[in-house]
């Protein structure tokens, strides 16, 4: 009777083997930037889901994500409202312990992540998508024509661009790049 190991389970059964990481130089980008996501995840999101980015803050991680980030920046996060605290909160549970299987995955080369990993990037870059065009657009026209002059309140575009996209831009760009990657049926095997 012979035991396979158990890093080789499944793709010996498809008559395949992993391609080892050696060979796959450019997976090292994709580990690198799901433990960067990760981190931030962990710790960025985090302060949305259970607090909010406050330069008074007791949360030394409230403290850092407004000084680093949202000041000056992004007052849809200084603010925080019910849909940035749900967005967090997928992000920092969700999306951050992915980034965890995903660094597993590529560094094992595991065949059975292509399809989360594509689910994975459509729900980040619509999510990203979606707080972008808030930050963009703003809420206050919608606010002023539904509520007339009633509304007196704030605005919630972005005030300073540049640092906001060298933030978002990359959760658009890797998730896409992670699905050009993805696209074959066996990224990480070979017969």
């Amino acid at each position: 009777m012979t035991v396979s190991s158990p890093a080789s389970d499944d793709a010996v059964t498809h008559g395949r083997e992993p391609t080892p990481l050696s060979e796959r130089r450019y997976d090292w980008f994709f580990i690198a930037a799901f433990i960067l996501f990760a981190s931030t995840s962990f710790s960025g999101d985090l302060v949305n889901l259970l607090f909010r980015p406050d330069p008074n803050s007791h949360y030394f991680l409230a403290r850092l994500v407004y000084h680093v980030y949202a000041e000056g920046a992004d007052p849809l996060l200084v603010t925080n409202p019910r849909f940035m605290q749900a967005s967090a909160g997928v992000s920092a549970l969700v999306f951050g312990s992915f980034y965890v299987v995903l660094v597993y995955a590529f560094v094992r080369g595991r065949d059975w992540i292509r399809l989360p990993a594509v689910f994975y990037a459509g729900m980040v870059v619509e999510t990203t998508f979606l707080v972008l065009v808030v930050g963009f657009a703003g809420d206050a026209p919608l606010f002023k024509t539904v509520c007339g002059a009633a509304y007196t309140g704030f605005d919630y575009t972005f005030t300073d661009v540049p640092r906001v996209l060298m933030f978002n831009v990359p959760y658009m760009v890797v998730p896409l790049l992670l699905v050009a990657r993805m696209w074959r049926p066996h990224p990480f095997s070979r017969r």
